[in-house]
């Protein structure tokens, strides 16, 4: 019996021998698990840091994922494609992928494979596999033909050869990250699911290792960590308020996962773990913003909504933010095609109404040539009525406006009627009882006499070129701000005392 021979036997009986051994790696599960969609494209893709657990949510079987390589999703005739090193899988449901975490390595297909009693195809199969199964990686051997083949055990005890050409060898890691094609790394699992013709990627991690994800994109890392500690208790509270898959956007919190933690910032999480803001007993959906303006929104004045005591306006002149104050030029181009007017109308006036306490606004009017509408909502409308030159929203509904209005010229002539004063934009044409009787105005240049004197028809009238919008604070300015907060740690304030502030009423507690 030659020496090659022996080493194969000798390989053999390890594989099988390793038959009943437990797989050390563990598949995380989370006391609080928390799902925030991180991609919605119709292709996506994710790069994973570590082998993941692959299940079909359909037929519930469950694979393995490779890491360090891309793996593509994509929709085909209604079902969500997976594709991975030359493998694909379709499911109707979609897939979920369950981090690991341990330091073993695992052999993954990436072909149909057999698993044979030796290290050549000449052995009988012991057991046949599809691509994306796997098992736990023993040993490998070269064999007297030059081909690498691995010894394997599976998670059901079955113990066999795989040539190498068929298979990858990977490794379970302690920290499983997943990247989505935007570059940012992801703790935790994921699921993949169909999302109308897109792909939903979905991340589902820890409470408290998602907010890891989000205090830094909310607060800058770089501010007292007391104002970090208070953002981390409001971002908490609003989080467990929430029901259903989170938006990584400011639609809810900005999410940025594990890229873009920070010590500082982590910090704060660990110091507060599980405290929330209640009132009376009762988890309180922390709504906080960046800059109040000087004083902080009634919740009823802002969002048309019932009062509430937690959400009462309050002082918050010690707040420093570049937002505080601000303006901007709004052109009358834009108002008109906002009220539904004709770009070729003129502007004449813009009537605010100030329905808040500390003067929000809660209705706008444009008067035109043509007519006048008026505009009624609340802060989220109300910061859509003036667009910029870039489309841009207000920054809050907590503002005023100035403007010059048309002076001289036919647009400041009214005609007394029964039901009260109607401006008029041209005389061409009207109807006018004189001494010698009814008369139609010519084209061309009228005198007429008003009371402020003679007022002539070819007058030059432009009406409102741009309305100039002065305001405060940027958010809709209910609960916290985030610029206050920073100015109150600044000046020795802690978390809590932050919190009961800007939330009248509260406790903080363990939820």
């Amino acid at each position: 019996m030659n020496k090659k021979f022996i080493a194969v036997l000798a390989a053999i009986s390890l594989s099988f021998a390793c038959a009943n051994t437990a797989f050390a790696y563990k598949q995380e599960t989370y006391s609080k698990q928390i799902q925030v969609e991180v991609h919605n494209t119709f292709t996506s893709s994710l790069n994973l840091n570590g082998i993941y657990k692959l299940e079909n949510l359909t037929t519930k079987e469950m694979f393995f994922a490779l890491p360090n390589t891309p793996i593509t999703f994509s929709q085909v005739n209604g079902e969500v494609s997976i594709y991975q090193k030359g493998a694909a899988m379709y499911s109707s449901q979609g897939y979920a992928l369950h981090a690991l975490t341990g330091n073993e390595k695992i052999v993954v297909f990436n072909a149909p494979v057999d698993g044979r009693k030796g290290a050549t195809a000449d052995y009988a199969v012991v057991k046949s596999y599809k691509p994306f199964q796997g098992a736990k990686y023993v040993t490998e051997f070269t064999n007297v033909k030059g081909e690498l083949w691995y010894s394997i055990t599976d998670e059901q005890g079955a113990s066999s050869w795989v040539p190498a050409t068929n298979a990858t060898v990977e490794s379970v890691v302690s920290q499983p990250l997943g990247k989505t094609p935007t570059g940012t790394q992801y703790r935790g699992s994921f699921n993949v699911v169909k999302s109308g013709t897109n792909v939903q990627i979905v991340n589902r991690l820890d409470l408290e290792n998602y907010l890891k994800g989000v205090i830094p994109n909310e607060s800058p890392a770089s501010w007292h960590i007391e104002a970090l500690k208070a953002q981390t208790v409001a971002a908490r509270s609003y989080t467990l308020s929430k029901a259903g898959i989170l938006s990584s956007t400011t639609k809810d919190q900005m999410y940025k996962g594990y890229t873009s933690e920070h010590k500082n910032s982590n910090a704060a999480v660990d110091a507060t773990k599980d405290l929330v803001v209640k009132y009376n007993g009762k988890l309180v959906q922390a709504y906080y913003y960046s800059t109040s303006g000087g004083r902080t929104a009634n919740i009823s004045d802002v969002w048309n909504s019932t009062q509430v005591p937690q959400f009462v306006s309050v002082d918050d002149s010690i707040e420093q933010s570049p937002y505080k104050n601000w303006s901007v030029q709004i052109s009358a181009t834009n108002i008109l095609k906002k009220f539904g007017f004709s770009t070729s109308d003129q502007l004449l006036d813009v009537k605010l109404t100030k329905g808040g306490a500390n003067g929000e606004i809660t209705a706008v009017t444009a008067v035109t040539n043509s007519g006048e509408k008026t505009i009624t909502g609340n802060e989220t409308v109300m910061r859509n009525v003036f667009l910029d030159a870039g489309n841009k929203s207000l920054k809050s509904n907590w503002f005023d406006i100035s403007f010059t209005k048309p002076t001289g010229g036919v647009n400041d002539i009214t005609v007394q009627q029964v039901n009260g004063t109607t401006p008029i934009d041209s005389l061409n044409g009207v109807s006018v009882q004189t001494a010698n009787g009814v008369v139609s105005i010519p084209d061309g240049s009228v005198s007429i006499q008003t009371s402020s004197g003679v007022v002539n028809t070819d007058t030059v009238q432009t009406g409102i070129q741009s309305v100039t919008v002065n305001g405060k604070g940027y958010g809709h300015r209910i609960g916290m701000s985030q610029y206050g907060a920073k100015s109150r740690a600044e000046a020795g304030w802690t978390y809590d005392r932050i919190l009961k502030h800007y939330y009248q009423g509260v406790t903080i507690e363990k939820y």
